[in-house]
């Protein structure tokens, strides 16, 4: 299914596939972060839904890009006039977000505590994390090479490269932007995007598959059109659920907490589809349907698990006006 895009949108899409095409399998974040800035996709002036089609493309051909692109932008539309905003938009530092609310710091005039999971970590990286003042929520931007922040690295099982660790804070100097339910409907509406990149690659490499051994059209396996079928059907749904929280005037937790739910059965289940499809070569290490079973577990656990968006989505449904 095609949908309409504004030339603007369809600018950013096409920026974003020619950014990943260029990059090295070995890219670093930074590298990422820097190459997109220089395609202009970090401008915070254009609608989210670009930021969304830009940061698909990119999750298509690599989960790492996709992701990376995902949370930077996050923090960088999240962090308004922060000093450091101008060096993120450029490319030239690297935003971060706490993409776990299991554990959180106390904020006073300073941080201290720990923040957990919070990626992609760099040196001189910018991070947003959640903390608790005075009874209430508030997300507070720190510089991860300021005094009184230390890190602990994660080895992580997927997204190889979007480094992961937990921040430590010690009366660490950090400036709130305001309440956390903005910034992590942003995070769900753009992880979502990625997911969505992930599941179209799926489908990509069943079709592929598919084409090759004549398993669709006239003679084709009656099972593996049905496999192929829904898994893009379930991507189709998914992608309006994502657009849709993208578009709104003010972010709604809400429904990005719902995109991001549709995204990742759909994409989870087109994975699997595509395992079905391809056979027993997608067992292969390093196969891509073999990566993508990895690196889409991440959707489930970062910024927000699914019973997380099971209970913020039943919340609105079940407001009373």
């Amino acid at each position: 299914m095609d949908f309409n895009l504004t030339p603007v949108q369809n600018a950013w899409q096409a920026r974003a596939q020619q950014v990943v095409y260029a990059l090295a399998a070995d890219a670093s974040t930074e590298d990422i972060v820097a190459a997109a800035a220089r395609a202009q996709l970090l401008d915070v002036e254009e609608d989210l839904l670009s930021a969304v089609v830009a940061v698909e493309a990119m999750a298509s051909t690599s989960a790492v890009a996709g992701v990376t692109l995902a949370l930077h932008t996050c923090v960088l539309r999240s962090i308004g006039d922060h000093p450091a905003a101008e060096s993120l938009r450029r490319g030239e530092k690297v935003g971060a977000l706490a993409l776990s609310s299991e554990e959180q710091p106390t904020a006073g005039p300073r941080l201290t505590g720990r923040a957990s999971w919070v990626a992609p970590l760099t040196a001189a990286g910018l991070a947003i994390v959640g903390a608790s003042t005075a009874g209430a929520q508030l997300a507070y931007a720190v510089r991860l090479d300021t005094g009184g922040v230390s890190v602990q690295p994660i080895d992580t099982a997927a997204l190889t490269g979007v480094n992961c660790g937990h921040l430590s804070f010690d009366s660490a100097p950090a400036l709130s932007i305001g309440p956390t339910p903005p910034v992590m409907a942003r995070a769900r509406i753009l992880l979502a995007a990625a997911g969505l990149g992930m599941g179209r690659r799926a489908l990509q490499e069943a079709l592929h598959v598919a084409r090759a051994f004549n398993r669709i059209g006239a003679g084709g396996e009656q099972t593996v059109q049905g496999l192929l079928a829904d898994a893009a059907t379930e991507l189709d749904a998914a992608t309006m659920l994502t657009w849709k929280a993208a578009v709104a005037r003010e972010p709604s937790l809400a429904d990005a907490s719902i995109a991001k739910l549709a995204v990742t059965e759909a994409t989870q289940r087109a994975v699997a589809r595509a395992a079905q499809v391809v056979g027993a070569e997608s067992f292969t290490v390093g196969h891509v349907i073999d990566r993508l079973g990895r690196d889409v577990r991440a959707l489930e656990l970062f910024a927000g698990r699914t019973e997380a968006l099971h209970e913020a989505a039943a919340e609105d449904v079940m407001r009373v006006e």
